[in-house]
């Protein structure tokens, strides 16, 4: 009977394997540079289309929406640090510009199988201009300015956020003959501030991801074997250990919410079910 109640437990349950680093976020501050061992385990992430506040401001512009976090995922995959996944759907903000809920977030992240939620907005894409010589001339700039935040896909819960900005030096428009991420595209001035302000997302989103743990779920239990959806394609490799846990359902965590007295659910602690090792790796699970 015990090992019925374990078996239907550990389906529910997480594989924890442990990570690196550090994590931060600053509207003019660097990102660090994160140095990884020679393996890193692969963290799964998927971003959805960008939010674009002002669709006026893009028209010459080939779907900055889905572009921009196409082009963001590529150089995460090129890291070799994560396994990428895109949304279609918007996230980021409803009509009211308000941030998601912890339950669409975790939607999400179930939906595209990924343990990170990345949402973000195109906020202005305009010209700036700026008088000069008693305005009897004028400097005109356009620019990119963006914001994305980073979700936990577990609770829901938002990990960072960022506000960025490029000037592009000129005013010109891009076309839409030039394919977003094209080297055509990057050949122009506001090419290359959309190109330098991706490379700073990915900066902070490599270092504020560094320090979390690689998880994978338990999808099946059979006998003393565990199959998670995690595998060579993850960089596990026979050997690997990780410390099972699962929802303690006994000891939910409930609070107040301000100014209300209806309560508030946190969350269901986590309890250790012991420790397991990988004994055979396959590309997409192991056991």
């Amino acid at each position: 009977m015990r090992g019925k109640t374990f078996s239907r437990r550990l389906i529910w349950s997480a594989l924890l394997i442990l990570g690196l680093s550090l994590s931060a976020c600053s509207l003019f501050s660097k990102p660090k540079a994160v140095v990884h061992h020679d393996r890193v385990l692969k963290k799964k992430v998927v971003m959805t289309a960008m939010a674009v506040k002002l669709a006026s401001q893009v028209q010459d512009l080939d779907d900055i929406a889905q572009g921009m976090p196409r082009e963001m995922l590529s150089r995460l995959d090129s890291s070799g640090s994560f396994l990428v996944r895109q949304s279609s759907n918007l996230l980021s903000f409803d009509l009211q510009q308000e941030a998601p809920s912890a339950r669409l977030v975790q939607q999400v992240a179930t939906e595209n199988d990924a343990q990170f939620v990345i949402a973000g907005e195109i906020r202005n894409a305009g010209v700036r201009v700026e008088p000069r010589f008693l305005g009897l001339w004028e400097n005109r700039q356009r620019h990119i300015e963006i914001e994305f935040a980073i979700y936990d896909g577990v609770t829901g819960v938002r990990i960072s956020r960022h506000h960025l900005y490029r000037p592009a030096g000129d005013d010109s428009r891009i076309g839409r003959d030039k394919p977003f991420g094209s080297v055509t595209f990057y050949a122009t001035k506001f090419g290359q501030a959309i190109d330098a302000v991706m490379q700073e997302s990915v900066a902070w989103i490599r270092q504020d991801l560094a320090s979390y743990p690689m998880l994978a779920k338990i999808v099946q239990v059979k006998e003393q074997h565990i199959y998670l959806d995690a595998g060579a394609s993850s960089n596990l490799i026979v050997g690997d250990a990780g410390l099972a846990v699962a929802a303690y359902e006994h000891l939910p965590a409930w609070g107040m919410k301000s100014q209300q007295s209806q309560p508030l659910a946190y969350g269901t602690a986590q309890a250790s079910m012991g420790w397991v090792k990988v004994a055979q790796v396959q590309m997409p699970f192991s056991i």
